[in-house]
């Protein structure tokens, strides 16, 4: 029996045969790493709903950032350049949240977008030219992890 241990090269032409130039498996998996999700804006114009999510959001482990319409949602974008994904209800006064999705991709295209409703069917959405992802409402919190995540 022969026990392998750490081996580290110092240079490629160190590494045994058909080995130099292949990643490490630490640096593959950073290579297919998904930028970290650290901040997320909730936008619901039904302030319950938005500190609810934001509560669940929060006891994930993620910042959250509450905005109650898609206008405040876009002034917190530009006041907080730490802001890594938008999760939005669709149906809201004003600004619908397929509004504001359009001008964050439009303005901040590194942002992640979720929507949710429990009132348009995400066929409505699957038709656009840019399309979102989106939960029906009611939602599970996991689902919407798995998506801000995704």
């Amino acid at each position: 029996m022969v026990a392998m241990g750490n081996m580290n090269w110092c240079s490629q032409s160190g590494a045994p045969r058909g080995m130099a130039g292949r990643p490490s498996p630490d640096q593959a998996a950073e290579k297919d790493a998904k930028p970290l999700l650290r901040k997320v804006l909730v936008v619901d114009d039904e302030p319950d709903l938005a500190d609810f999510a934001a509560a669940l959001l929060d006891a994930h482990g993620l910042d959250v950032v509450v905005a109650h319409s898609g206008h405040e949602a876009m002034q917190r974008l530009q006041d907080d350049g730490e802001i890594d994904a938008v999760f939005s209800d669709v149906m809201m006064p004003g600004m619908t949240g397929v509004q504001l999705a359009d001008a964050v991709r439009e303005m901040y295209p590194r942002v992640k977008i979720v929507l949710a409703s429990g009132y348009a069917l995400p066929e409505l959405l699957a038709g656009r030219e840019r399309p979102y992802l989106f939960a029906a409402k009611p939602y599970r919190i996991d689902t919407i992890l798995k998506l801000l995540h995704s």
